[in-house]
């Protein structure tokens, strides 16, 4: 059963002067690990759904995102959270890299905080988010702490809805730009003539680490690679992103688009380190009419009167500094704390639940064999006394 709400000591409203001056301390993320996921969503330790991103020539344009005759897939939109499963199964299979010995003798993840580059990005964008509310789970087990977001059952996905009606669209022309600009390849060998166009199902994950005033979080994300052109020089290092806008728009249409899209377009390619990205523009009719890339660092300087890098930051590192300190006594699997931000006055309230529920995330299989890995490393130390 769950706690009365409280409400936290934090609005996301009600930046204090000091916070639009500087950004916080955040050093340069770096990846430490990858991993894919199936077209089933299932996890595979390898980087085998990796896709490259390539520039089309002049006379590809345009082309069609909404062609004729196809239907927009729903089932996606419907589909069962991740939660961090797949964080944990990367863990599960790099325990010898991320898992130390505490001081007391158990195990932990070697993080202050595990989440996903999403729970990063509500926390960023949330003080210019005045439409959509969110609820993120919060465990802590073995002084680290685990935030994922959890789905917001107020309001039920309807195909009828016309908001969501127009997600599905966009959903449906993003997918169709995936395959029209970005190849695969046939195994993760990279061999001349190993890329060519095929279907692109599932996924690419990379696994990052970055240092947020002090805390030391680990977090995956979503990651497309820049083309190389020589493949006898192994992957390329050089991480990009695709995104759609459309190529008429009005001033308050641009003013809109740079609170709702460009902001966490900015944040999402910031965590990951990705300095370029480009950016398809179509028509009202999915016709895209060209492809131009930007770097990273102009997005914010042509968005400087609808929002600010610094506040996002700072609410980023306020958030989290309130996070760890309400968890500062749990150590509990099971235990879990929902915070929901309402949109409307900024406002964070959470309650909390000592005993496994609907919403505990942290799976048994990991706490057991974190447990199973200690008896071993204790084996090892008395075989080799």
């Amino acid at each position: 059963m769950y706690s009365n709400y409280k409400i936290l000591n934090l609005n996301a409203r009600s930046s204090p002067p000091q916070d639009k001056e500087s950004f916080p301390t955040v050093k340069q993320p770096q990846r430490i690990g990858e991993y894919s996921l199936s077209p089933e969503g299932h996890f595979e330790n390898s980087p085998v759904r990796l896709c490259f991103l390539t520039q089309l020539g002049p006379s590809t344009f345009p082309f069609a995102l909404n062609a004729s005759g196809e239907a927009m897939n729903s089932e996606q939109s419907f589909s069962k959270p991740r939660y961090l499963d797949n964080l944990f199964y990367f863990l599960r299979c790099s325990m010898d890299k991320f898992i130390k010995r505490h001081e007391k003798g158990h195990l932990q993840v070697d993080a202050d905080i595990v989440c996903s580059r999403e729970t990063l990005q509500l926390m960023m964008c949330a003080p210019y988010e005045y439409k959509n509310n969110w609820t993120l789970a919060v465990s802590k087990y073995r002084n680290t702490i685990y935030i994922c977001p959890v789905p917001n059952a107020e309001r039920p996905q309807s195909i009828f809805d016309a908001e969501h009606l127009k997600k599905l669209m966009m959903d449906h022309w993003m997918a169709k730009l995936r395959q029209r600009c970005l190849v695969a390849m046939d195994d993760d060998i990279v061999q001349p003539g190993s890329y060519q166009q095929k279907d692109l199902n599932g996924q690419y994950y990379c696994v990052f680490c970055i240092d947020i005033c002090g805390l030391h979080v680990l977090f995956d994300a979503p990651i497309l690679a820049e083309h190389c052109p020589n493949p006898f020089f192994g992957l390329p290092k050089t991480f990009v992103d695709l995104r759609m806008r459309l190529d008429t728009m009005s001033r308050t249409e641009w003013s809109a688009h740079n609170r709702k899209d460009v902001l966490k377009w900015w944040v999402e390619s910031f965590l990951v380190g990705i300095e370029k990205v480009y950016i398809a523009y179509h028509d009202k009719e999915g016709y895209v009419q060209k492809i131009k890339h930007t770097m990273v660092r102009e997005l914010w300087r042509e968005c400087d009167n609808d929002w600010s890098p610094n506040i996002c930051g700072n609410f980023m590192r306020r958030l989290l500094g309130s996070i760890q300190l309400l968890m500062a006594n749990v150590d509990s699997a099971s235990t879990v704390y929902l915070l929901e931000y309402d949109s409307k006055n900024g406002n964070i309230t959470y309650k909390y639940s000592k005993e496994r529920n609907e919403h505990s995330f942290i799976p048994d299989w990991f706490r057991i064999l974190m447990e199973e890995h200690m008896d071993h490393l204790n084996a090892q130390v008395r075989y080799q006394i």
